[in-house]
């Protein structure tokens, strides 16, 4: 799984090196519309759906991670 999500991420920010402890805004650079683009990518490649509320607690990559776990994604 960690794979597909930094394989996404990867589409929104020119890092190299995307480590779960990354900040979404101020280490890889994302704007809210990459955030909200990124989401949908993960709805897709995940066969989920993430609300808004939920969108807003992604504050690092860990953090997406997390929440694909909760969501029973290995």
């Amino acid at each position: 799984m960690f794979d597909k999500v930094k394989e996404i991420i990867s589409k929104y920010t020119e890092a190299e090196n995307i480590t779960e402890d990354l900040s979404l805004t101020n280490d890889l650079s994302l704007t809210s519309l990459d955030v909200v683009s990124m989401v949908g990518d993960f709805e897709d490649a995940f066969d989920i759906e993430i609300a808004d509320e939920d969108v807003m607690q992604m504050k690092t990559v860990g953090d997406i991670l997390e929440y694909l776990k909760k969501k029973g994604i290995e």
